[in-house]
């Protein structure tokens, strides 16, 4: 491939991954008495750019979970959005611009198999509004851990874990404070050119006697229309992408009430708000009077009640949240609204030292409704159940997990549906040594209809007499290697979704109701593969990713948000830390493979309906990070994205060549003191 020329130490580093995979569901626990292992398995010492989690007596028990970043990663990247710690994720992609825009996948999965977990809570639904609309607004800074779930989950994992999750635990006030601190203060600020600014800051603190610990915080993001890479005009002759600015502002604030180092009850609060004049259908830039710009504002507001414990008699450890989502569209005509309500009750209970039970309880209410009066008001009840074992054999060098999940929806609006579903859960990890491990799983899991988009529900909405649950089966077989800095890692997949949930009628189809039916089989298959090198401060990684989603019933997959069609996906990096100064610089490339003829958006009135080609590309990025006081404290990150200034479109985008170009060159400053 031509992209590959620039830089034969790309070829050179990627080459050899083809038959490799960065899927941590690979990265197993190899030994209890291992006191620290990188998810990404990179390094067992702390790892500047990855993050490193502390593992504790017990074996990694979900082999298709990936750790992406910890808070000292984001403190060390010019981070202003869950894209950026994306960016060069194996499986993961995220493009379409900015905020609302944007469209994320995993494994060519999209937004509705997908969902975003913060804090326990699941997104599902409640931003679903008109067409696509972005599903998270988090402000990475907040993030203490992120991770993601690639394919079917286990039983444990929660409502409708069909394709993936994006799973983030935001931060307490105790992983902003130094040692012997009782009150911290944070600031930061960036400037980007093409073309934004950041100013955020946040203040937290504890009592003496860590009876009370509490953080308030604040984010602002002022993006304005961004240029195009090299070679790109818009309609208006300029080189400015339409419908691209967007500001983004986010509250967010949590108190927590200690009773002794076991049990912790606390309650938390996000704002995160989006505004600016967008286009009509947000994914979408026809350069035409079709994309109707006008001035939106979202908003999402979350309250999560929380109790932690641990040591309760036979129960280990006790995780039960109650919660409240509340997400409205502020437009020009109308103001449709969702929300949800649920509870969560997690409980781990453990057999001798080699054993362990998960189990527990689901709930969650969603509805939706426009404000005219004509609007229909839609309606879902969930309800889950599920129980998970995790047990270490063969003196711990094999763990079996075995779960069984059952889940029940009620869905109304101008017709009712109902379904229940139970889903087991077989997985094992296989630790031939320490530094070879093998696994493999088979998961089923059910997604429950979603809710028609709530500014549609002007128009009649009925759900058809017999629709069901999806039900998802993933089987999956993975290694991981890793011995004297060197780890490689492989997973190849098989996924089939039944009962598949599309959306007929609305006028596209000559019928005046619009009706949610079961529409088929999706089928998809694919392999990643990953290799990295850490020596001293040194540290290279590559790795591909490949996916073949499709129907059985010959509906074009672009035209829904269940699966996109994609090329295949490469990335690579190099980077290097000095001691004194402590500072690191480093590169990555990111490519992508011209992939087979799809249809464009089949809106060929509104500039779309042709068959096209998938352009492949690739795109290099160079970073620093510089630590002025040489302690994480203070950050200095300076960024050039997309140095080359390419003209390229994300392949994670619905909308194929009517979709938004992605930014061109971008040099971003940024930085971040702790006092």
């Amino acid at each position: 491939m031509n992209m590959f020329r620039k830089n034969l130490l790309a070829l050179a580093i990627v080459l050899p991954t083809f038959s490799f995979a960065q899927q941590a569901q690979n990265s197993s626990y190899s030994n209890a008495n291992n006191s620290q292992t990188n998810y990404n398995g990179f390094s067992s010492q702390s790892d500047a750019n990855l993050g490193t989690i502390t593992v504790s007596g017990q074996k990694k028990s979900e082999p298709n979970k990936t750790f992406l970043a910890d808070s000292k990663k984001i403190e060390q990247s010019n981070a202003t959005d869950l894209k950026d710690i994306f960016i060069d994720t194996v499986g993961v992609q995220l493009g379409g611009g900015n905020g609302l825009s944007q469209h994320l996948t995993i494994r060519g999965m999209g937004e509705d198999q997908v969902d975003y977990v913060v804090d326990g809570i699941a997104s599902t639904d409640i931003n679903n509004f008109f067409h696509h609309q972005g599903r998270n607004m988090l402000d990475p800074y907040m993030v203490k851990i992120v991770e993601v779930e690639k394919g079917t989950g286990a039983a444990s994992a929660g409502f409708g874990a069909t394709s993936g999750r994006i799973i983030a635990e935001t931060k307490d006030a105790k992983d902003l404070l130094r040692e012997g601190q009782n009150l911290g203060f944070s600031v930061r600020g960036g400037l980007s050119s093409n073309k934004g600014d950041q100013e955020a800051f946040s203040l937290y603190g504890k009592s003496d006697d860590n009876l009370i610990d509490a953080i308030v915080a604040a984010n602002y993001v002022h993006d304005k229309e961004y240029k195009g890479g090299r070679g790109y005009v818009s309609s208006d002759g300029t080189d400015k992408v339409g419908g691209s600015a967007l500001g983004n502002r986010s509250l967010y604030g949590k108190v927590n009430l200690n009773f002794n180092e076991d049990w912790t009850a606390g309650i938390s609060h996000r704002r995160e708000e989006n505004y600016g004049e967008r286009n009509l259908r947000e994914e979408f830039y026809f350069g035409t009077a079709n994309d109707n710009p006008q001035y939106k504002h979202r908003i999402n507001d979350t309250t999560n009640l929380y109790l932690k414990g641990q040591n309760a008699g036979f129960i280990d450890k006790v995780d039960a949240q109650v919660f409240s989502m509340v997400s409205k569209s502020e437009l020009q005509t109308a103001t449709p609204k969702n929300t949800a309500t649920g509870s969560n009750i997690n409980l781990t209970s453990n057999i001798g030292e080699h054993h362990s039970v998960k189990y527990g309880l689901n709930y969650r209410k969603t509805t939706g409704k426009n404000d005219v009066d004509s609007a229909v008001k839609q309606e879902k009840n969930e309800v889950g159940a599920y129980v998970e074992g995790i047990w270490g054999l063969a003196d711990d060098r094999v763990t079996l997990t075995t779960g069984l999940r059952y889940d029940h929806f009620d869905l109304k609006s101008n017709g009712e549906s109902s379904d229940g579903h139970l889903s087991p859960s077989v997985g094992v990890i296989w630790d031939i040594n320490d530094n070879l491990s093998l696994n493999a799983s088979h998961n089923r899991a059910t997604r429950a209809p979603r809710l028609y988009e709530t500014q549609l529900t002007s128009s009649p909405v009925s759900y058809a007499d017999d629709l069901k649950a999806e039900h998802s089966y993933n089987n999956e077989l993975g290694l991981s290697y890793r011995q004297n800095g060197f780890t490689a890692e492989a997973s190849v997949f098989q996924q089939k979704i039944k009962n598949l949930t599309l959306i007929e009628g609305g006028g596209r189809t000559g019928r005046p109701t619009t009706v949610s039916s079961n529409g088929g089989t999706l089928k998809n298959t694919g392999y990643e593969g990953s290799i990295g090198y850490q020596y001293e401060g040194l540290k290279a990684k590559a790795g591909v990713a490949y996916s073949k989603p499709k129907l059985d019933d010959g509906v074009a997959l672009d035209t829904i948000a269940t699966a996109i069609p994609m090329g295949r996906q490469w990335f690579n990096s190099l980077s290097y830390r000095f001691d004194n100064p402590n500072l690191e610089l480093g590169w990555r490339g990111r490519y992508a493979e011209k992939a087979a003829q799809m249809v464009d958006t089949g809106l060929t009135s509104r500039g779309g309906g042709s068959d096209t080609e998938r352009t492949g590309y690739g795109v290099h990025d160079f970073y620093l990070n510089w630590q002025p006081t040489g302690k994480d404290d203070f950050n200095v990150n300076l960024s050039i994205d997309n140095a080359f200034n390419k003209y390229y479109r994300s392949h994670s985008q619905r909308a194929g060549q009517t979709a938004l170009p992605e930014p061109g060159r971008d040099v971003r400053l940024n930085f971040n003191y702790r006092f």
